[in-house]
Protein backbone atom coordinates (compact mmCIF):
# COMPACT_ATOMS: atom_id res chain seq x y z
CA UNK A 1 0.00 0.00 0.00
CA UNK A 2 1.33 3.49 -0.73
CA UNK A 3 1.58 5.18 2.34
CA UNK A 4 0.63 8.91 1.61
CA UNK A 5 -0.01 9.57 5.46
CA UNK A 6 1.63 12.88 4.85
CA UNK A 7 -1.20 13.91 2.38
CA UNK A 8 -3.90 12.90 4.77
CA UNK A 9 -2.44 14.71 7.34
CA UNK A 10 -2.65 17.76 5.78
CA UNK A 11 -5.85 16.96 4.00
CA UNK A 12 -6.91 16.59 7.73
CA UNK A 13 -5.74 19.86 8.90
CA UNK A 14 -7.98 21.62 6.10
CA UNK A 15 -10.83 19.41 6.42
CA UNK A 16 -11.83 20.35 10.12
CA UNK A 17 -11.21 23.98 10.17
CA UNK A 18 -14.60 23.28 7.79
CA UNK A 19 -15.78 20.61 10.02
CA UNK A 20 -18.40 22.73 11.29
CA UNK A 21 -20.13 23.57 8.40
CA UNK A 22 -22.91 22.35 7.27
CA UNK A 23 -22.80 19.26 5.21
CA UNK A 24 -19.28 18.83 5.95
CA UNK A 25 -17.37 15.52 5.95
CA UNK A 26 -13.60 14.99 7.17
CA UNK A 27 -13.31 12.25 4.96
CA UNK A 28 -9.49 11.80 5.53
CA UNK A 29 -10.38 11.12 9.35
CA UNK A 30 -11.04 7.49 10.13
CA UNK A 31 -15.23 6.38 10.99
CA UNK A 32 -15.10 7.01 14.48
CA UNK A 33 -13.60 9.87 14.37
CA UNK A 34 -15.50 11.54 11.68
CA UNK A 35 -18.67 10.50 13.48
CA UNK A 36 -17.38 12.34 16.99
CA UNK A 37 -17.21 15.38 14.61
CA UNK A 38 -20.72 15.31 13.20
CA UNK A 39 -21.81 15.05 16.29
CA UNK A 40 -19.91 17.74 17.60
CA UNK A 41 -21.65 19.94 14.85
CA UNK A 42 -25.20 18.86 15.58
CA UNK A 43 -24.68 19.68 19.43
CA UNK A 44 -23.17 23.44 18.26
CA UNK A 45 -26.68 23.92 15.72
CA UNK A 46 -29.01 22.65 18.59
CA UNK A 47 -27.55 25.19 20.87
CA UNK A 48 -27.14 27.71 18.30
CA UNK A 49 -23.86 28.48 18.74
CA UNK A 50 -21.44 29.51 15.59
CA UNK A 51 -18.10 27.74 16.08
CA UNK A 52 -14.97 29.42 13.95
CA UNK A 53 -11.75 27.41 14.33
CA UNK A 54 -8.08 28.51 12.29
CA UNK A 55 -5.62 27.22 12.25
CA UNK A 56 -2.72 29.18 10.44
CA UNK A 57 0.71 27.38 9.81
CA UNK A 58 3.79 28.62 10.95
CA UNK A 59 7.31 26.98 10.45
CA UNK A 60 9.75 26.05 7.94
CA UNK A 61 7.91 22.61 6.88
CA UNK A 62 5.02 22.74 4.58
CA UNK A 63 3.35 20.01 5.45
CA UNK A 64 4.62 19.34 8.48
CA UNK A 65 6.61 16.14 9.66
CA UNK A 66 5.39 12.78 9.15
CA UNK A 67 6.58 9.52 11.36
CA UNK A 68 7.68 11.82 13.87
CA UNK A 69 7.15 8.61 16.17
CA UNK A 70 6.20 5.22 14.69
CA UNK A 71 4.64 2.02 16.05
CA UNK A 72 3.44 -1.37 14.61
CA UNK A 73 2.00 -4.14 15.97
CA UNK A 74 0.15 -7.03 14.58
CA UNK A 75 -2.06 -4.70 12.58
CA UNK A 76 -1.54 -1.40 11.99
CA UNK A 77 1.36 0.50 11.22
CA UNK A 78 0.61 3.77 13.40
CA UNK A 79 2.81 7.22 13.79
CA UNK A 80 2.66 10.63 14.62
CA UNK A 81 2.13 13.54 12.14
CA UNK A 82 3.04 17.07 13.51
CA UNK A 83 2.46 20.74 12.48
CA UNK A 84 3.29 23.98 13.90
CA UNK A 85 0.33 26.62 13.78
CA UNK A 86 -1.38 29.59 15.30
CA UNK A 87 -4.66 27.78 16.93
CA UNK A 88 -7.28 30.57 16.74
CA UNK A 89 -10.50 29.29 18.15
CA UNK A 90 -14.02 31.75 18.21
CA UNK A 91 -17.38 30.25 20.45
CA UNK A 92 -20.60 32.95 19.76
CA UNK A 93 -23.94 33.47 20.00
CA UNK A 94 -26.32 36.44 20.62
CA UNK A 95 -26.48 37.34 24.28
CA UNK A 96 -23.57 35.50 25.47
CA UNK A 97 -20.08 36.82 26.08
CA UNK A 98 -17.77 35.36 22.71
CA UNK A 99 -15.19 33.01 23.72
CA UNK A 100 -12.01 33.76 22.07
CA UNK A 101 -8.74 32.11 22.05
CA UNK A 102 -5.40 32.47 19.68
CA UNK A 103 -2.29 29.98 21.03
CA UNK A 104 0.68 29.05 19.09
CA UNK A 105 0.20 24.91 19.32
CA UNK A 106 1.92 22.10 17.84
CA UNK A 107 -0.83 19.36 16.43
CA UNK A 108 -0.39 15.69 16.25
CA UNK A 109 -2.39 13.71 14.23
CA UNK A 110 -2.38 9.41 15.17
CA UNK A 111 -2.06 8.40 11.21
CA UNK A 112 -3.61 4.50 11.03
CA UNK A 113 -2.47 2.47 8.65
CA UNK A 114 -2.34 -1.39 8.02
CA UNK A 115 0.74 -3.26 7.66
CA UNK A 116 -0.32 -5.44 4.46
CA UNK A 117 -2.45 -4.61 2.46
CA UNK A 118 -3.79 -2.40 -0.98
CA UNK A 119 -5.76 0.34 -2.00
CA UNK A 120 -9.06 -0.34 -2.88
CA UNK A 121 -10.51 3.07 -2.31
CA UNK A 122 -10.82 3.42 -6.29
CA UNK A 123 -12.18 0.05 -7.13
CA UNK A 124 -16.20 -0.17 -8.03
CA UNK A 125 -18.65 -2.80 -6.28
CA UNK A 126 -21.98 -2.94 -6.97
CA UNK A 127 -24.47 -2.85 -4.38
CA UNK A 128 -26.04 -5.80 -4.03
CA UNK A 129 -29.88 -4.40 -3.38
CA UNK A 130 -30.41 -2.05 -5.80
CA UNK A 131 -27.19 -3.22 -8.37
CA UNK A 132 -26.05 0.70 -8.67
CA UNK A 133 -22.25 0.07 -9.00
CA UNK A 134 -19.81 3.09 -7.23
CA UNK A 135 -16.76 3.25 -5.75
CA UNK A 136 -15.79 1.40 -2.32
CA UNK A 137 -14.75 5.55 -1.51
CA UNK A 138 -17.96 6.53 -2.02
CA UNK A 139 -20.08 3.72 0.03
CA UNK A 140 -18.44 4.72 3.47
CA UNK A 141 -21.34 6.19 4.39
CA UNK A 142 -23.82 3.90 2.19
CA UNK A 143 -24.93 3.32 -1.11
CA UNK A 144 -26.18 6.77 -1.73
CA UNK A 145 -29.19 5.40 -4.01
CA UNK A 146 -31.24 3.15 -2.14
CA UNK A 147 -29.38 3.89 1.67
CA UNK A 148 -27.77 0.13 2.04
CA UNK A 149 -25.62 0.45 4.84
CA UNK A 150 -22.24 -2.27 4.34
CA UNK A 151 -19.33 -3.46 7.22
CA UNK A 152 -16.42 -2.94 5.67
CA UNK A 153 -12.40 -3.16 6.53
CA UNK A 154 -11.59 1.28 6.90
CA UNK A 155 -9.68 2.48 3.98
CA UNK A 156 -6.46 3.38 5.44
CA UNK A 157 -4.49 4.97 5.69
CA UNK A 158 -6.45 7.34 7.66
CA UNK A 159 -6.50 9.72 10.95
CA UNK A 160 -7.70 8.11 13.81
CA UNK A 161 -7.28 11.08 16.76
CA UNK A 162 -5.63 14.15 17.34
CA UNK A 163 -4.45 16.63 19.61
CA UNK A 164 -3.29 20.44 20.55
CA UNK A 165 -0.09 20.86 22.68
CA UNK A 166 1.11 24.57 23.84
CA UNK A 167 4.26 25.18 21.74
CA UNK A 168 6.66 27.38 23.31
CA UNK A 169 8.43 28.26 19.95
CA UNK A 170 5.49 29.93 18.84
CA UNK A 171 6.04 32.79 21.24
CA UNK A 172 9.54 32.42 21.01
CA UNK A 173 9.53 33.11 17.38
CA UNK A 174 8.12 36.94 18.60
CA UNK A 175 10.01 37.10 21.82
CA UNK A 176 9.57 40.97 22.04
CA UNK A 177 6.36 41.12 21.43
CA UNK A 178 5.02 38.35 23.99
CA UNK A 179 7.72 39.54 27.25
CA UNK A 180 5.94 42.95 26.47
CA UNK A 181 2.49 41.56 26.70
CA UNK A 182 3.23 39.47 30.06
CA UNK A 183 4.47 43.08 31.49
CA UNK A 184 1.63 44.63 30.40
CA UNK A 185 -0.36 42.01 32.46
CA UNK A 186 2.11 42.68 35.42
CA UNK A 187 1.86 46.42 35.09
CA UNK A 188 0.53 46.52 38.82
CA UNK A 189 3.45 44.78 39.88
CA UNK A 190 5.49 47.24 38.06
CA UNK A 191 4.17 50.15 39.09
CA UNK A 192 4.21 48.79 43.06
CA UNK A 193 7.77 48.05 42.61
CA UNK A 194 8.58 51.42 41.19
CA UNK A 195 6.59 53.31 44.14
CA UNK A 196 7.95 50.63 46.72
CA UNK A 197 12.08 52.25 45.17
CA UNK A 198 10.63 56.13 45.53
CA UNK A 199 9.23 55.53 49.24
CA UNK A 200 13.06 54.25 50.25
CA UNK A 201 15.36 57.00 48.32
CA UNK A 202 13.49 59.65 48.96
CA UNK A 203 11.90 58.70 52.09
CA UNK A 204 8.10 58.66 50.94
CA UNK A 205 5.59 59.29 48.09
CA UNK A 206 5.35 63.05 48.76
CA UNK A 207 8.73 63.15 46.05
CA UNK A 208 6.29 62.38 43.09
CA UNK A 209 5.36 65.99 43.32
CA UNK A 210 8.61 66.73 41.40
CA UNK A 211 8.57 66.67 38.31
CA UNK A 212 11.85 65.32 37.78
CA UNK A 213 11.56 62.25 39.84
CA UNK A 214 7.76 61.46 38.09
CA UNK A 215 9.16 61.54 34.94
CA UNK A 216 12.34 59.56 36.43
CA UNK A 217 9.39 56.73 38.05
CA UNK A 218 7.56 57.03 34.44
CA UNK A 219 10.33 56.82 31.96
CA UNK A 220 11.86 53.34 34.56
CA UNK A 221 8.39 52.19 35.01
CA UNK A 222 7.95 51.62 30.79
CA UNK A 223 12.06 50.61 30.49
CA UNK A 224 10.70 47.91 33.30
CA UNK A 225 7.68 46.62 31.23
CA UNK A 226 9.56 43.81 28.82
CA UNK A 227 12.47 43.19 31.60
CA UNK A 228 9.54 42.08 34.06
CA UNK A 229 7.42 41.14 31.35
CA UNK A 230 10.01 38.30 30.78
CA UNK A 231 10.55 37.11 34.07
CA UNK A 232 6.59 36.27 34.18
CA UNK A 233 7.30 34.33 31.15
CA UNK A 234 9.70 32.36 32.69
CA UNK A 235 7.73 31.85 35.24
CA UNK A 236 4.87 30.95 33.63
CA UNK A 237 6.41 28.45 31.34
CA UNK A 238 7.53 26.77 34.58
CA UNK A 239 3.99 26.94 36.11
CA UNK A 240 2.97 24.64 33.11
CA UNK A 241 5.93 22.50 33.33
CA UNK A 242 5.08 22.17 36.72
CA UNK A 243 1.17 21.65 36.21
CA UNK A 244 2.02 18.92 33.50
CA UNK A 245 4.67 17.11 36.10
CA UNK A 246 1.70 15.54 37.56
CA UNK A 247 -0.11 14.43 35.13
CA UNK A 248 3.60 12.84 33.12
CA UNK A 249 4.24 10.46 36.51
CA UNK A 250 0.70 9.32 36.24
CA UNK A 251 1.21 7.97 33.16
CA UNK A 252 4.72 7.02 32.90
CA UNK A 253 4.99 3.20 32.68
CA UNK A 254 1.79 2.82 31.20
CA UNK A 255 3.03 1.99 27.88
CA UNK A 256 5.32 -1.02 29.44
CA UNK A 257 2.30 -2.03 32.04
CA UNK A 258 -0.23 -2.06 28.47
CA UNK A 259 2.14 -3.66 26.18
CA UNK A 260 3.43 -6.09 28.70
CA UNK A 261 -0.29 -7.13 29.29
CA UNK A 262 -1.58 -7.02 26.21
CA UNK A 263 1.69 -9.38 24.53
CA UNK A 264 0.58 -12.37 26.64
CA UNK A 265 -3.16 -11.93 26.26
CA UNK A 266 -3.60 -10.53 22.24
CA UNK A 267 -0.74 -8.74 20.65
CA UNK A 268 -2.65 -6.72 18.12
CA UNK A 269 -2.61 -3.89 19.76
CA UNK A 270 -0.34 -0.89 20.45
CA UNK A 271 -1.28 1.74 23.29
CA UNK A 272 -1.49 4.47 20.47
CA UNK A 273 -4.05 2.42 18.83
CA UNK A 274 -6.06 1.96 22.16
CA UNK A 275 -5.81 5.24 23.33
CA UNK A 276 -6.92 6.70 20.15
CA UNK A 277 -10.02 4.34 19.46
CA UNK A 278 -10.90 5.13 23.36
CA UNK A 279 -10.64 8.63 22.61
CA UNK A 280 -13.02 8.67 19.82
CA UNK A 281 -15.75 6.44 21.55
CA UNK A 282 -15.45 8.93 24.48
CA UNK A 283 -16.06 11.74 22.03
CA UNK A 284 -18.78 9.80 20.62
CA UNK A 285 -20.47 9.51 24.09
CA UNK A 286 -20.05 13.22 24.60
CA UNK A 287 -21.65 14.49 21.69
CA UNK A 288 -24.57 11.90 20.91
CA UNK A 289 -28.02 12.43 22.28
CA UNK A 290 -28.74 9.07 22.02
CA UNK A 291 -26.75 7.71 24.05
CA UNK A 292 -28.23 4.44 25.18
CA UNK A 293 -28.10 3.29 21.37
CA UNK A 294 -24.38 3.68 20.74
CA UNK A 295 -23.39 0.38 19.91
CA UNK A 296 -20.34 0.27 22.04
CA UNK A 297 -21.35 1.11 25.39
CA UNK A 298 -22.73 -1.37 27.73
CA UNK A 299 -22.79 1.15 31.00
CA UNK A 300 -25.10 2.08 33.18
CA UNK A 301 -26.67 5.82 33.38
CA UNK A 302 -27.52 8.29 30.54
CA UNK A 303 -24.13 10.64 30.57
CA UNK A 304 -26.62 13.74 31.48
CA UNK A 305 -23.12 16.03 33.14
CA UNK A 306 -21.76 15.68 29.02
CA UNK A 307 -24.99 17.31 27.45
CA UNK A 308 -23.30 21.16 27.75
CA UNK A 309 -19.99 19.79 26.34
CA UNK A 310 -19.52 21.61 23.49
CA UNK A 311 -15.82 20.82 22.38
CA UNK A 312 -13.50 17.99 23.85
CA UNK A 313 -9.96 18.67 22.80
CA UNK A 314 -7.34 15.54 24.13
CA UNK A 315 -4.33 16.35 26.06
CA UNK A 316 -2.37 13.43 23.81
CA UNK A 317 -1.69 11.12 26.22
CA UNK A 318 -3.33 7.74 28.76
CA UNK A 319 -2.90 6.80 31.80
CA UNK A 320 -2.89 2.78 32.19
CA UNK A 321 -4.15 1.50 34.93
CA UNK A 322 -4.63 -2.41 34.44
CA UNK A 323 -4.90 -5.39 32.15
CA UNK A 324 -6.94 -7.93 32.92
CA UNK A 325 -8.27 -11.48 30.99
CA UNK A 326 -10.89 -13.03 31.89
CA UNK A 327 -12.29 -16.01 29.70
CA UNK A 328 -12.17 -14.83 25.50
CA UNK A 329 -12.13 -11.05 27.18
CA UNK A 330 -9.62 -8.87 27.84
CA UNK A 331 -10.30 -5.91 30.24
CA UNK A 332 -8.50 -2.67 30.54
CA UNK A 333 -8.61 0.00 33.03
CA UNK A 334 -7.66 3.89 31.60
CA UNK A 335 -7.83 7.33 32.49
CA UNK A 336 -8.21 9.81 29.37
CA UNK A 337 -7.29 13.14 29.84
CA UNK A 338 -9.18 16.02 28.38
CA UNK A 339 -9.86 20.21 28.22
CA UNK A 340 -13.25 20.05 28.11
CA UNK A 341 -15.62 23.55 26.70
CA UNK A 342 -19.13 23.92 28.46
CA UNK A 343 -21.84 26.07 27.11
CA UNK A 344 -22.92 27.62 30.75
CA UNK A 345 -25.35 29.86 28.66
CA UNK A 346 -23.78 32.93 29.38
CA UNK A 347 -20.52 32.53 28.69
CA UNK A 348 -18.25 29.10 27.70
CA UNK A 349 -16.08 27.77 30.45
CA UNK A 350 -13.13 25.43 29.40
CA UNK A 351 -11.48 23.33 31.97
CA UNK A 352 -9.01 19.83 32.34
CA UNK A 353 -11.37 17.20 33.26
CA UNK A 354 -10.28 13.17 33.56
CA UNK A 355 -12.56 10.50 33.02
CA UNK A 356 -11.46 6.64 34.12
CA UNK A 357 -12.92 3.95 31.22
CA UNK A 358 -13.51 0.10 31.55
CA UNK A 359 -13.43 -1.50 28.53
CA UNK A 360 -12.70 -4.46 27.01
CA UNK A 361 -13.14 -6.77 23.90
CA UNK A 362 -13.24 -10.36 22.66
CA UNK A 363 -9.96 -12.06 22.04
CA UNK A 364 -11.00 -15.42 20.74
CA UNK A 365 -11.87 -14.06 16.91
CA UNK A 366 -9.45 -14.26 14.61
CA UNK A 367 -8.71 -11.13 12.91
CA UNK A 368 -8.85 -10.83 8.91
CA UNK A 369 -6.16 -7.66 7.21
CA UNK A 370 -7.44 -8.34 4.18
CA UNK A 371 -10.02 -5.78 2.73
CA UNK A 372 -13.91 -6.97 3.01
CA UNK A 373 -17.14 -5.33 2.28
CA UNK A 374 -20.56 -7.09 3.22
CA UNK A 375 -23.73 -5.39 3.48
CA UNK A 376 -25.25 -4.81 7.06
CA UNK A 377 -28.10 -7.15 7.46
CA UNK A 378 -30.47 -7.69 10.66
CA UNK A 379 -30.05 -11.09 11.93
CA UNK A 380 -33.77 -11.44 12.32
CA UNK A 381 -35.46 -9.27 10.09
CA UNK A 382 -32.48 -8.95 7.02
CA UNK A 383 -33.20 -5.14 7.48
CA UNK A 384 -30.43 -3.08 6.36
CA UNK A 385 -28.79 -0.41 8.79
CA UNK A 386 -25.99 1.03 9.76
CA UNK A 387 -24.72 -0.74 13.46
CA UNK A 388 -21.80 1.73 13.68
CA UNK A 389 -23.96 4.54 15.19
CA UNK A 390 -27.75 2.47 16.63
CA UNK A 391 -27.16 -0.36 18.71
CA UNK A 392 -30.60 -2.06 17.67
CA UNK A 393 -31.61 -2.72 14.13
CA UNK A 394 -35.05 -0.03 13.72
CA UNK A 395 -36.99 -2.77 12.48
CA UNK A 396 -37.49 -4.96 13.89
CA UNK A 397 -35.23 -4.20 17.58
CA UNK A 398 -32.92 -6.85 17.21
CA UNK A 399 -29.61 -5.66 18.94
CA UNK A 400 -26.38 -6.11 16.99
CA UNK A 401 -23.17 -7.61 19.23
CA UNK A 402 -20.59 -5.18 18.62
CA UNK A 403 -18.37 -7.29 21.69
CA UNK A 404 -17.50 -10.23 18.54
CA UNK A 405 -16.31 -7.11 16.21
CA UNK A 406 -14.55 -4.44 18.65
CA UNK A 407 -13.68 -2.59 21.35
CA UNK A 408 -16.70 -1.99 24.24
CA UNK A 409 -16.94 0.94 26.79
CA UNK A 410 -18.83 -0.54 30.34
CA UNK A 411 -17.88 1.94 32.64
CA UNK A 412 -16.92 5.34 32.45
CA UNK A 413 -16.66 8.05 35.10
CA UNK A 414 -15.27 11.55 36.18
CA UNK A 415 -12.10 11.54 38.44
CA UNK A 416 -11.22 14.75 37.70
CA UNK A 417 -11.22 15.82 41.64
CA UNK A 418 -9.57 13.18 42.69
CA UNK A 419 -6.75 13.54 40.19
CA UNK A 420 -7.34 17.27 40.96
CA UNK A 421 -5.72 16.31 44.80
CA UNK A 422 -3.36 13.97 43.68
CA UNK A 423 -1.27 16.57 42.04
CA UNK A 424 -1.93 18.93 45.25
CA UNK A 425 -0.67 16.47 47.68
CA UNK A 426 2.03 15.61 45.12
CA UNK A 427 3.09 19.25 44.39
CA UNK A 428 3.14 19.81 48.41
CA UNK A 429 5.56 17.51 48.65
CA UNK A 430 7.89 18.40 45.66
CA UNK A 431 7.71 21.42 47.27
CA UNK A 432 8.44 20.11 50.72
CA UNK A 433 11.15 18.02 49.92
CA UNK A 434 12.83 21.05 47.89
CA UNK A 435 12.50 23.43 50.77
CA UNK A 436 13.89 20.80 53.01
CA UNK A 437 17.08 20.30 51.14
CA UNK A 438 17.49 24.14 51.18
CA UNK A 439 17.31 24.38 54.82
CA UNK A 440 19.77 21.12 54.94
CA UNK A 441 22.07 23.04 52.44
CA UNK A 442 21.76 26.25 54.34
CA UNK A 443 22.60 24.62 57.74
CA UNK A 444 25.49 22.68 56.75
CA UNK A 445 26.75 25.54 55.04
CA UNK A 446 26.20 27.47 58.56
CA UNK A 447 23.93 30.21 57.01
CA UNK A 448 21.11 30.07 58.99
CA UNK A 449 23.32 30.43 62.58
CA UNK A 450 22.69 33.96 61.58
CA UNK A 451 19.33 33.37 62.48
CA UNK A 452 18.21 32.72 66.24
CA UNK A 453 14.29 31.42 65.08
CA UNK A 454 16.48 28.72 63.37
Amino acid sequence: MTDNREKVAADFRNEISHAFEPGAKVMSADRELRYCLELQRDRLEKRNLRYKEEMIHRGPFPNGLSRVRSWKDGHYDTSWTVDFITHNRTIQRDGMKTYRKSVPQSIYETVVGVRDGEDVSGDRYSCPNCGSVSTIAELQEGCAHCGTHFEMSELYPKVKNYYFVFDMSGKAEKMFKTVVEYGLYLLPVNILMCLSVIAKTYGGLGALASPRVLFTALVTTVIMIPIIGFFGWFLDCFRRAFTVMPSLFEVIGSRTRFESHMSVISPEFTLEYFAAKMMSLFKIFVFSDKRAELPFYRGSGNGEEFDNIVDVASKGYIACKSVRATGNMVNVTADLYFENSRDLGNKIKTRDEVYRIKAGRRTDIPYENNFSITNIQCSSCGGSFDAFKSRTCPYCGTEYDQEKNDWVIYEMKNVGTLIRLRRIVTGLIIVAVLVSSCLVTLSEAGVLDRFSFF
